[in-house]
């Protein structure tokens, strides 16, 4: 428990006046306050069949502690059958199961997302992780409107867009970061290219799947994600259908890197391949 949400805890107790979440009432009113005081939004999608939804509204939002942690955050909640505009909204942040609680930088990025019901036990912990991710979020955000071609800021947000399954935000990031990240770290640069990589493959692009591979494996100096590498390489080349280079990528890392966890999963690998 940190210090801060200790305090917190100590300082609402269960005789405490304090109020439940408040909320917005209109998406777009939201992100305007949340820009105005540079807080990240707390967005609750529900609907009127859900009765985790209205679980959430009975229990986990009405808590004390709940409500004073979410002074940090602009609240606002969004039906996921209701006007056109929420309605669009749902389908902007891929809102498939209810509930879905999303904690959104103040400039509408995703920093954290919650797909169940969650109790007011647990949710001031998944708050604090939320608000530290969206400072950090706000960070790399505020490098790149004052430089766009900051390749170190575009790795990383275009890595926790990554995380977060954001794919087509991280993608934009990740091939900026890529176009300008020549005095990057190799590590970096070579974790932008893979991917990028495989995002292409899954696309089935395996030929520029295979070129930025091949481009982050030129990097020097090496590093010990050489090896995975080698895998992604090998196995885009059979999702691609050239199974002979794939059996010859994957003999590579057998030999050449014989005591990295990868040699087991390219051993393995090629056992499926020897029985076809």
């Amino acid at each position: 428990m940190t210090s801060a949400l200790a305090l917190t805890l100590l300082l609402v107790g269960p005789t405490s006046t304090e109020k439940g979440i408040q909320w917005e009432d209109e998406f777009d009113r939201a992100m305007e306050v949340a820009q105005k005081d540079g807080k990240p939004v707390l967005v609750d999608f529900w609907a009127e069949w859900c009765g985790y939804c209205h679980r959430l509204d009975r229990t986990t939002y009405a808590d004390p502690v709940v409500g004073k942690m979410a002074k940090n955050f602009v609240a606002v909640k969004v039906n996921t059958e209701g006007r056109r505009r929420e309605l669009e909204i749902a389908r902007q942040y891929r809102i498939r199961n209810l509930p879905t609680i999303l904690f959104l930088s103040s400039r509408g990025r995703q920093v954290w997302r919650v797909d169940s019901f969650i109790g007011p036990g647990r949710f001031p912990y998944v708050m604090e992780k939320a608000l530290q991710t969206a400072q950090r979020v706000n960070v790399w955000e505020e490098a790149l409107e004052q430089d766009p071609d900051d390749a170190g800021a575009a790795f990383a947000l275009g890595q926790h867009l990554w995380d977060q399954e954001c794919f087509e935000e991280s993608e934009e990031l990740l091939a900026q970061a890529a176009a300008h990240d020549g005095d990057r770290p190799a590590y970096e640069r070579r974790r932008t290219r893979l991917l990028l990589a495989m995002l292409q493959s899954v696309r089935h692009r395996y030929a520029e799947a295979e070129s930025l591979i091949k481009e982050a494996l030129s990097l020097d100096p090496t590093g010990p994600d050489q090896p995975k590498l080698l895998f992604m390489l090998g196995r885009n080349y059979m999702s691609w259908g050239r199974q002979e280079q794939g059996m010859r990528t994957m003999e590579a890392i057998v030999r050449e890197h014989p005591q990295s966890p990868i040699a087991q999963k390219a051993k393995e690998t090629l056992v499926i391949l020897e029985r076809k």
